[in-house]
């Protein structure tokens, strides 16, 4: 019922309903990194590359495109690190709060169906189970 749970949740949120592992991910944005500058220097010369050439030299042009290419990198390895760590800082800070005892904001939202989104579907049941059991030992108590 916990899977059927988050599998709505997942689609409610507009998620690809197909798993694509981080490996690829990180795969895509190497080749996507490789690419830029074959770009960048396909529209330099698909344009009028003598006059900007001409107009801001050799060495400025391939500065730029450097630049350029450098900013699109990082920009790109700054989301793409984001959207990795971000579910396993949220993942950890819940984890520290339920293992202090704290059940009440125990439920992690999956927002992704990869490695990271079956980490937290695990971490889900595990915290539904764990609930059972606290409530089932409350009971015995009373």
């Amino acid at each position: 019922m916990t899977e059927m749970a988050a599998t709505k949740s997942i689609m409610v949120k507009g998620i690809i309903p197909f798993q694509i592992p981080i490996f690829y991910k990180l795969m895509v944005s190497m080749l996507f990194v490789a690419i830029i500058p074959v770009v960048l220097l396909g529209i330099v010369s698909a344009g009028d590359a003598q006059s900007l050439i001409s107009r801001i030299g050799l060495q400025n042009a391939i500065f730029v495109l450097t630049l350029v290419t450098l900013t699109v990198v990082v920009m790109w390895s700054f989301f793409l690190a984001r959207s990795i760590t971000s579910p396993i800082e949220n993942l950890s800070r819940v984890a520290t709060s339920v293992s202090r005892g704290d059940l009440r904001d125990a439920d992690i939202d999956v927002l992704s169906n990869d490695e990271i989104g079956d980490l937290a579907n695990a971490f889900n049941r595990m915290v539904n189970s764990y609930k059972i059991l606290d409530s089932l030992a409350r009971e015995d108590i009373e």
